[in-house]
């Protein structure tokens, strides 16, 4: 029946939209990629199931663009069934709803070449935990973020159906939510069959998509998020106060930023930023420089909650949503001895969405991270686009 609803609805948009349901199966290991997982894990065989529903639009600008995407919403099962840890059962499922980016970048008669990409949040229902499952030090917060990159071949076998492969990696993290997190790396790769409700034969002629005005904007935005410290685990243990279990607590972390960009085509626009981050609690980072007895006393610097950041910003522009990253440098921050340290460089990415009946106003949000691969926390924001 809702087969049967979305194939006439296509029928009557075929010069227009075009919607496709796919299924696949993945294959893949998980990457050994610390000591901590490589201690941890015996075996990392894991088959990951997905069914999307896919959307391509063959009317708006942007999408002619980018060679008419396809944008899908997919449900996918994370089966660790086959993987094998050195101390412990194997590990339980995960639950992933996430959306997706597929560009088909080169066609050959029924052959097509195309690079993809995938969004999305994780329930994890096999947690760390101190006493019931202290092997499992993949996360400590049953929520995680999941982000997934492929490259493939699709063939084509009638008007409605396409069979395709694909290699790529998924990687799932919590993002700090819990500070056990070594995450899940699983390098593999997929078959998949996909129907269209409309033909592919009905698609319409590519149109070239018209330039936009090239200009200077501006943003003014302000979130924040919620983040575990490393330092509180640290403290626990140093201490070992055996009659007690760890518990993890949650500490707020909020942020201003603004920019100036310049719009360089449809796609594409970057310029340059400033951003002002506060943390109210920094007890916990002077209390374990103070018990740490790798750290002389002389070590033993500022705490400040204010840092501030220089930022080179992008956008990726499609319709009112815009994928966007971020590269920084810390002009001041004072952390302890951890400021001596670390690298002064930051990273952003994420997603941020224009609403148009408000007048540019947006609503964002993104993964701030270290040294391009430590999570530092979920951010949430609101700002305006002038």
């Amino acid at each position: 029946m809702i087969l049967s609803g979305l194939q006439l609805y296509a029928q009557h948009n075929t010069s227009q939209k075009q919607w496709s349901l796919e299924s696949n199966a993945f294959f893949g290991h998980i990457i050994k990629h610390n000591d901590i997982v490589a201690t941890t894990l015996q075996k990392g065989t894991t088959r990951i199931y997905d069914i999307r529903l896919n959307y391509r639009d063959f009317y708006s600008n942007d999408a002619a663009a980018y060679r008419y995407p396809e944008l899908g919403i997919g449900f996918s099962v994370i089966d660790f069934s086959s993987t094998q840890l050195w101390e412990a059962p194997s590990l339980g499922n995960m639950y992933a709803l996430y959306g997706s980016w597929n560009r088909k970048w080169l066609q050959y008669k029924h052959l097509q070449l195309f690079y993809s990409g995938d969004f999305g949040f994780v329930y994890n229902t096999d947690v760390y935990n101190q006493q019931t499952n202290p092997h499992k030090n993949f996360s400590s917060n049953p929520f995680m973020i999941y982000i997934g990159w492929q490259i493939g071949a699709a063939w084509q076998l009638s008007d409605s159906w396409f069979i395709q492969m694909d290699g790529g990696v998924r990687h799932y993290s919590n993002g700090r939510l819990g500070t056990i997190n070594t995450g899940f790396n699983i390098l593999g790769g997929d078959i998949s069959l996909s129907y269209y409700f409309s033909p592919s034969g009905s698609q319409p002629a590519r149109k070239s998509a018209p330039p936009v005005q090239k200009r200077l904007y501006y943003h003014l935005s302000a979130g924040g998020g919620i983040q575990t410290y490393l330092e509180d685990w640290l403290i626990y243990w140093y201490d070992k106060p055996e009659q007690q279990a760890f518990r993890e607590k949650l500490y707020p972390k909020y942020f201003v930023s603004s920019d100036a960009m310049y719009r360089i085509s449809r796609k594409y626009g970057c310029g340059l930023g400033m951003d002002v981050f506060y943390v109210p609690f920094t007890d916990s980072y002077r209390k374990w420089d103070q018990m740490n007895p790798d750290n002389p006393a002389e070590n033993h610097s500022k705490y400040s909650s204010w840092s501030v950041g220089l930022a080179f910003n992008q956008e990726f522009y499609y319709n009112n949503i815009a994928f966007t990253t971020s590269l920084g440098y810390y002009l001041y921050r004072d952390l302890g001895i951890r400021t001596q340290f670390e690298s002064r460089l930051y990273q952003r990415a994420g997603l941020r969405y224009y609403i148009p009946a408000w007048n540019n106003l947006f609503c964002g949000f993104a993964i701030k991270a270290h040294q391009f691969s430590k999570a530092e926390y979920f951010e949430l924001s609101v700002g305006k686009k002038f």
